[in-house]
């Protein structure tokens, strides 16, 4: 009987070694067929890293080192669409490959189905999405998720972006509950003791709250973090605003105990040789601090603001005394040249005629896809024709005699390093971009995203703008042709 059953227990042991095994040599054949396939896509390019995998509908990736190689792949891939394969083309066979329902396919889905109808207006026909790079949105499932590390990113709206971990699925559900329009206050009550939530803005780099280290995009803190009876929480970071330079925005400030919200007094000094400073009483069912806005007086400069927190309850033991004293550093820039929408890189248009109009955006920003920090330079844009069809609405003309070009006539950047803060020094060492075309044909829209870095072999450099001027062009077999210059400005 006992040998009988040590036979049977042996017979399943060697059953199940053979099971897991045979699925290990499956998920190996799976990868490398999917690897193979994304290499073969476009005959120019390969893709020089391990490729994404697929966690609850969204793609995997192990690090920030990993999601930026793929970023760069899809972006070298597109870059060789012609007639014959267009941008989406191969981004939806890359999307396939990978068995991605994208955001990209989703909200090109439902924009052709509107511009078949059309619009009253050609100013009302919007962009595919609110986030406009069509690669980012490639990466990004239908419910604007990816994972990179331990942590899942949700891009909630233009203005947030939640970063939790991916094991805390009950988390992330609340996060989606919230819809696309919370408040930060919202966001921050689901997780008061910033142990499982990060948030940061897809615009402002360096606008994230929360006390965790995000830094190596695994969930690993970089530093640890002391155990502290009082945890302070907020960030302080220049808002730029074209005619009033010198703006700094104080947001997101939160007091807690361990886990507990806690009634405090908050005074900021601003530090700017004036003796400015604030003060609010916060409760503790308020979780956040109004955001405080402070124009100091003068640009090119460093300050360093302070902000000083106590808490008002039995857990204060030290009476008048400052809980928490933190002291920021900002850097505040100045701005020479004209801040207007057209010399900033806004929509421009063109009335070619009473039936036709170009348009065209280029837009320069410094960018971070998720809150771990590697912002990259960018120039990002697109070019499009718009008229009115047979039925007297205005559409995205969409034909094979429809040329759209972009010409990037001259520029200069200046070069800096992702180690250093922007200081004063940031703006040397120029570089001169030389000119270029980009046109595309048999498309609705001309698109480009354009990285700036690796200007030499040492550091992996970020480029700070000063101007560049791009010029849209758009012809048509029938004889409608027209085009216009765009000049953006950035560090003087």
């Amino acid at each position: 009987m006992l040998q009988s059953f040590k036979k049977q227990y042996l017979i399943l042991l060697c059953s199940l070694f053979f099971f897991w095994s045979c699925q290990e040599e499956l998920q190996n054949s799976k990868k490398e067929d999917r690897e193979l396939l994304l290499k073969n896509i476009s005959s120019k390019v390969s893709l020089p890293c391990s490729s994404p995998g697929l966690y609850n509908g969204m793609l995997e990736f192990s690090d920030e080192q990993q999601f930026n190689c793929y970023y760069d792949y899809l972006v070298n891939v597109t870059a060789t669409s012609d007639e014959q394969m267009s941008e989406d083309d191969y981004l939806l066979e890359i999307e396939q490959v990978l068995g991605l329902n994208s955001l990209r396919a989703d909200a090109l889905a439902k924009f052709e189905q509107q511009n078949a109808i059309g619009w009253p207006s050609y100013k009302d026909i919007p962009e595919e999405h609110w986030i406009t790079s069509n690669i980012l949105r490639s990466i990004l499932n239908v419910n604007r998720e990816v994972k990179v590390g331990n942590y899942v990113l949700k891009y909630i709206n233009p203005e947030f972006i939640a970063s939790v971990k991916a094991d805390r699925t009950d988390v992330l559900k609340k996060v989606e509950a919230l819809g696309d329009n919370p408040s930060l206050e919202d966001i921050i009550q689901l997780d008061p003791a910033r142990e499982v939530i990060s948030v940061t803005s897809p615009k402002i780099a360096k606008r994230e709250f929360g006390t965790i280290d995000f830094a190596d995009a695994k969930g690993t803190r970089g530093t640890p973090i002391p155990l502290q009876i009082f945890r302070l929480s907020g960030t302080v970071y220049e808002n730029f605003v074209c005619g009033n330079p010198g703006k700094v925005r104080f947001e997101g400030f939160t007091l807690s105990r361990l886990s507990v919200p806690q009634q405090a007094r908050y005074r900021i000094e601003f530090n700017d040789g004036t003796n400015a400073a604030v003060e609010f009483l916060l409760l503790p069912n308020q979780y956040v601090l109004p955001v405080v806005e402070h124009t100091y007086p003068a640009t090119n400069t460093t300050y360093h603001p302070t902000v000083k927190v106590k808490s008002i309850s039995p857990y204060n033991s030290g009476g008048n005394a400052w809980n928490v004293i933190q002291t920021y550093s900002v850097y505040v820039r100045s701005m020479d040249q004209s801040c207007t929408t057209d010399a900033r890189g806004g929509l421009q248009d063109m009335v070619i005629n009473s039936s036709n109009v170009l348009r065209g955006k280029v837009d320069y920003y410094n960018w971070s896809p998720f809150p771990f920090g590697g912002n990259r330079s960018s120039i990002a844009g697109w070019t499009e024709l718009h008229h009115i069809d047979s039925n007297g609405n205005w559409n995205r003309r969409k034909d094979k005699s429809t040329t759209l070009c972009v010409k990037f006539v001259e520029g200069k950047l200046y070069q800096g390093n992702f180690t250093l803060p922007y200081n004063s020094n940031f703006c040397i060492d120029p570089i001169y971009l030389p000119v270029e075309y980009e046109c595309k044909s048999n498309t609705n829209q001309k698109r480009m995203e354009k990285h700036m870095g690796m200007y030499n072999t040492n550091t992996y450099a970020t480029a700070a703008l000063s101007y560049f001027t791009v010029q849209h062009e758009v012809g048509t077999s029938d004889g409608i042709n027209g085009s216009f210059k765009q000049t953006i400005y950035g560090c003087p």
